[in-house]
């Protein structure tokens, strides 16, 4: 007695579809080795009864076996009633299975089983626009959007993952799977006080960091005052978005058709055309005039230099170059 209450137990947590798979599988060895015994001059080997088993379910018949004797037609009548049965079960089930995981996909409640991937926090049109250019820029990293707002993922974007959830939380990160995660992009949600924008932005980076302390995050900062606190909360760059954009009013106000400069040194680098080189051993020691006319050959054009994490543009000409750096360059689109 308690043998089969273990049995209907372990059962009980079998999924249906392997039931059925089960019930496919089991019918049809059945009657294929039924056949060949009620019938071995015809179903010579166990293998061509337990073949026109399976023919005989799945509905295709060949007509290359047919049985003769009224026992194995009996056999054949209750195989068709059951195995078919069982078989049309077994198929509706995998495609309500299919049809249930693409929604559940949709809806943000799928684990995301990749690494390498990026994932952006926050949607808006700020991510909207990140994750298009990431797309275009690389279109073979994985994307996963983490969101609370959102009901179901924007048809627009086929090849991003959705996670519904706070992005504070640990289980939507785990989800998002975010200890194998290359890069984190926070985006500030603007709902309420920027203050309580900043605040949710720093609590996702600890949550962030938790998890993957390695894992390189951008955050988007709305006040000034914030910057301090996201730093020490981890974030490896920040970004003070309203300074940015009251900049460029304000430089585009004084200074007619600065944004639209900016917004051509952004689609220089949304094209993959600004780049960091990084000084070779024969640049070392000369001077930044000296490796001009080099770079302008090749269809590049320095515009700056990154040394110690520092960002110096229009340098002086006659600053030497030193190991470990990076000049700035724009490529033309001839360049090789």
């Amino acid at each position: 007695m308690q043998q089969w209450l273990f049995i209907r137990t372990l059962l009980g947590h079998v999924p249906l579809v392997v039931k059925l798979l089960f019930a496919v599988l089991g019918s049809g060895v059945l009657a294929g080795a039924l056949v060949h015994l009620l019938e071995p001059e015809r179903f010579s080997t166990w293998f061509e009864g337990i073949w026109w088993a399976f023919i005989t379910v799945s509905t295709v018949g060949y007509g290359d076996f047919v049985p003769e004797s009224t026992i194995t037609r009996v056999v054949a009548i209750v195989l068709i009633f059951v195995g078919v049965g069982f078989m049309t079960l077994l198929v509706t089930s995998f495609a309500g299975a299919a049809v249930s995981i693409n929604q559940s996909a949709k809806e943000g409640v799928i684990s995301f089983i990749g690494e390498d991937h990026i994932v952006v926090i926050g949607w808006n049109e700020r991510s909207r626009q990140s994750i298009e250019n990431i797309q275009l820029a690389l279109p073979q990293i994985k994307i996963v959007l983490i969101d609370e707002t959102l009901d179901e993922l924007p048809k627009e974007f086929k090849n991003v993952h959705f996670v519904k959830g706070n992005s504070s939380e640990d289980s939507i990160l785990k989800q998002a799977n975010i200890s194998l995660a290359r890069s984190v992009l926070i985006t500030a949600k603007h709902q309420g006080s920027e203050f309580t924008a900043d605040a949710r932005s720093i609590l996702t980076t600890l949550a962030v960091k938790g998890q993957n302390p390695d894992v390189y995050t951008t955050v988007e900062i709305l006040t000034k005052e914030q910057l301090a606190n996201a730093k020490r909360a981890g974030a490896d760059k920040c970004v003070e978005s309203t300074t940015l954009t009251g900049s460029v009013l304000t430089s585009n106000l004084l200074h007619q058709q600065t944004s639209d400069v900016i917004n051509q040194f952004l689609e220089y680098n949304e094209k993959n055309l600004l780049e960091f080189e990084l000084v070779t051993e024969k640049l070392v020691g000369r001077s930044l005039i000296d490796t001009l006319p080099n770079f302008y050959k090749k269809g590049m054009l320095i515009i700056g230099l990154k040394r110690s994490g520092q960002i110096l543009f229009h340098p002086h000409s006659s600053l030497l170059l030193e190991p470990n750096d990076e000049l700035i360059v724009i490529k033309s689109n001839k360049a090789t």
